[in-house]
């Protein structure tokens, strides 16, 4: 691209408020300024000459970078996306990429223009207010809006065997009704508490609404399910008070593998929860609401 030949345009681009490049039919970059060098090759290296292919860190994002260029180029239809970038900390960098086509005098396509804007404080702020709308106010655990957006996602990192319990305070109404809300608000979040204390690295407790808790258990089979439920049991009786008195009724549903249906595990565990209320209300010959 002759334009960029001059020196002059070359330092008004390094000197503007945006970060920018440019790239040939080709799509090899013929010009990038600071920010797009040290994302790709750091400090001492330049991407001019390269295509994405040949400079970014994951082959992955080189390959849908350079698939995406090849159709601004046939079709003439600039794009626009969100790129993270995985750093060495763990932590991540977020890049709003924007990208459209060249023409000449002629309306021929000689190239690509782009920008790249650092949207990772944007980003990571709205993770935080999307984390936040999924944690319970009262409790502190997820609420049902985590599995509302994000089931999918935890499907796909699932480890198996995979359980789910269901849970359901069995005394909550009843403390609600002789000693007030307080009380029921101080039970829920005793259970909540235990619940997360109990359970493995990799899991999550969810209050669902009311007196009910799921419990998602990456890699716990059946016989751990059950020997977890009684640790659970067993940490609540030994917390419990004169007028909170703590016990759950608990179900589970064990898969092995990724060909399953989410709500009908979720019933299924449901109806072991159900199940395991009624003995308990025949056990100890008190009323429990349902």
């Amino acid at each position: 691209m002759e334009f960029l030949d001059s020196e002059m345009m070359k330092r008004f681009m390094r000197s503007a408020p945006v970060n920018i490049f440019f790239k040939d039919t080709e799509c090899r970059y013929c010009f990038a300024s600071e920010i797009c060098n040290l994302v790709s090759v750091g400090e001492n290296g330049s991407i001019v000459g390269k295509t994405d292919l040949e400079i970014q860190k994951f082959p992955e994002m080189g390959k849908m970078y350079y698939e995406d260029d090849k159709k601004i180029l046939a079709t003439g239809k600039g794009s626009q996306y969100i790129s993270e970038f995985p750093m060495e900390n763990g932590e991540s960098l977020y890049f709003e990429i924007k990208k459209s086509a060249v023409r000449d005098e002629n309306g021929n396509i000689i190239g690509i223009v782009g920008i790249v804007d650092n949207v990772s404080e944007r980003v990571r702020l709205e993770k935080k207010v999307e984390e936040l709308s999924m944690i319970d106010g009262l409790t502190g655990v997820y609420n049902r809006n985590y599995l509302k957006y994000r089931v999918e996602e935890k499907k796909k990192k699932l480890i198996f065997p995979f359980t789910v319990i269901i849970s359901d305070c069995n005394y909550l109404k009843k403390v609600n009704d002789q000693y007030g809300h307080e009380y029921g608000d101080i039970l829920l979040k005793i259970v909540a508490g235990t619940l997360k204390e109990e359970i493995p690295e990799g899991s999550s407790v969810i209050r669902m609404g009311g007196d009910e808790f799921m419990i998602l258990g990456n890699g716990i089979p059946e016989e751990k399910a059950s020997e977890l439920m009684t640790n659970i049991q067993e940490s609540l009786k030994q917390k419990s008070k004169e007028k909170i008195p703590l016990s759950l009724a608990m179900g589970s549903y064990t898969v092995q593998d990724k060909d399953f249906c989410f709500d009908e595990i979720c019933h299924k565990a449901d109806m072991r929860m159900y199940e395991d209320k009624k003995r308990t209300k025949a056990d100890e010959g008190v009323e429990i609401i349902e």
